[in-house]
C-alpha cells in the first residue's frame, strides 16, 4: 500500500491508486472523501524521524493510474482536511483546558467550604456527614482537573502540532 521515503525536507509515499489516500468506508467523490487513518498514521510515524521541518509531501503513483486533471483538486482537498482537523483539535484543546481549569477551581471551592466548616467548629451530625462528603469530592475535582490540564491537554497539543505541520505541507503528485 504505502512505502515511505523520507528526506530532510520531503516525504514521499508510493501509492497504488488514489484510493490509498482515502478511507475505504467512504464512497463519496475524491474531493469529499475522508483521508485514511492509515495514511495519517504513516505520516505521523515518518515525521518522528525527521529532525527539521518538512516542506513537501510527494505522492508517487504509477503513470497509468494518474489523472493529472484532478490532482490539484485532490491536493487542495487533502490540505483542506488537514486544516479542518487542526481547527477541530484547537477547539478541543480549548475545551479541555477550560474544563480542567473549571474542575480545579470547583475542587478548591469545595475544599474551602470543607475547611470553613472545620474552622468554625460545627460539630453537628449533618456537618460531620457534609465534611465526609466534601473532602473526597474536593480532592477528586482537583485531581481530575489536573489530569485534564497536565495530560489530556498535552496529548491534544501534540496532535495540534502534528496537524499544523501537515497543514503547511506542499502536496505534489509524481510518477513512481
Amino acid at each position: 500500500m504505502y512505502a515511505i521515503l523520507v528526506s530532510m525536507s520531503e516525504i514521499s509515499l508510493w501509492l497504488d491508486s488514489y484510493d490509498d489516500i482515502y478511507s475505504d468506508f467512504d464512497s463519496r467523490h475524491y474531493l469529499k472523501r475522508r483521508i485514511s487513518e492509515d495514511l495519517i498514521d504513516e505520516l505521523q510515524s515518518s515525521l518522528k524521524y525527521i529532525p527539521g521541518r518538512t516542506e513537501n509531501l510527494q505522492l508517487l503513483l504509477p503513470h497509468n493510474q494518474r489523472k493529472m486533471d484532478i490532482e490539484k483538486e485532490i491536493a487542495f482537498s487533502i490540505k483542506e482536511q488537514f486544516n479542518k482537523r487542526l481547527d477541530i483539535l484547537k477547539q478541543s484543546a480549548r475545551n479541555i483546558y477550560n474544563r480542567g481549569l473549571m474542575l480545579v477551581v470547583m475542587g478548591m471551592l469545595v475544599m474551602a467550604i470543607d475547611s470553613l466548616i472545620a474552622y468554625k467548629g460545627y460539630s453537628s451530625y449533618l456537618m460531620t456527614v457534609l465534611r465526609i462528603i466534601l473532602e473526597p469530592a474536593g480532592w477528586f475535582l482537583i485531581w481530575n482537573g489536573l489530569d485534564f490540564l497536565l495530560y489530556e491537554y498535552r496529548k491534544t497539543k501534540k496532535d495540534i502540532d502534528f496537524f499544523d505541520i501537515l497543514s503547511q505541507l506542499n502536496i505534489h503528485f509524481k510518477d513512481s
